[in-house]
């Protein structure tokens, strides 16, 4: 881990496995004997008065870190409408306050060894008018992991975002390559691990491996030894 005490895992799109990444990362630092907390600051497409663990991040990556923080600790603001931040909130007429959840994080990073926030899609995903993912890391002030998928275009999305991170300022840790889909790589997708790095000059840290019904059960002694080379 960072000097930092931690990462922010940012994806290249949507629904790309940021949250699934997230949950090896909790495990992984489990089997190290790291006192982990985790944050996702804003969810949207989640009704507050009726989630669970299947359909809300927030309350699956609680469930899989085991830590006793609250949701309102991990997660202070939630949204129904499925959209940005910022359009969300001009449906329903709430608000996203940033200082809210700095406060959070603030906390929550003294009082665990380690932290890991999961932002929501990529990093210009405005939050408010003014303010997008990416200003979010910098005052965190944690290193980015980037996911990214194994698919055609990959190569083109993950550069972007590479590029999106660094005219920012923003720290790169490295990337991972998320198996989104129970299948094997044609040549293409094989190459792309090597070449990504070979063009970004950003580490690979590793392969999330494909799994099926996530639960928060699956992220067990089995899981971990599959992503124990991971270099985080």
């Amino acid at each position: 881990m960072s000097k930092s005490k931690g990462y922010f895992i940012t994806g290249t799109d949507t629904s790309v496995g940021k949250t699934v990444v997230t949950a090896c990362l909790l495990a992984l630092n489990r089997k190290r004997g790291l006192d982990t907390g985790f944050m996702k600051p804003i969810e949207t497409g989640v009704d507050p008065e009726c989630s669970s663990e299947a359909n809300s991040d927030a309350k699956f990556l609680l469930t899989v870190s085991g830590n006793k923080d609250s949701i309102e600790e991990v997660s202070p603001i939630c949204l129904k409408p499925t959209a940005s931040p910022l359009q969300a909130t001009r449906i329903t007429g709430q608000t996203v306050d940033i200082n809210l959840i700095l406060e959070n994080f603030r906390r929550l990073q003294a009082k665990h060894d380690r932290m890991l926030v999961e932002g929501i899609g990529g990093l210009l995903v405005p939050l408010t008018a003014d303010y997008s993912v990416s200003d979010l890391i910098k005052d965190m002030n944690l290193p980015l992991i980037i996911v990214s998928r194994f698919s055609l275009g990959t190569i083109n999305h993950t550069l972007l975002t590479v590029k999106a991170a660094r005219e920012t300022g923003i720290e790169i840790a490295g990337i991972i390559l998320n198996h989104s889909e129970d299948r094997s790589l044609n040549e293409i997708e094989l190459g792309q691990a090597s070449l990504i790095q070979e063009l970004s000059n950003v580490p690979v840290l590793g392969e999330c491996p494909f799994i099926d019904s996530i639960s928060a059960e699956q992220f067990n002694t089995k899981l971990e030894k599959k992503i124990e080379g991971w270099k985080v």
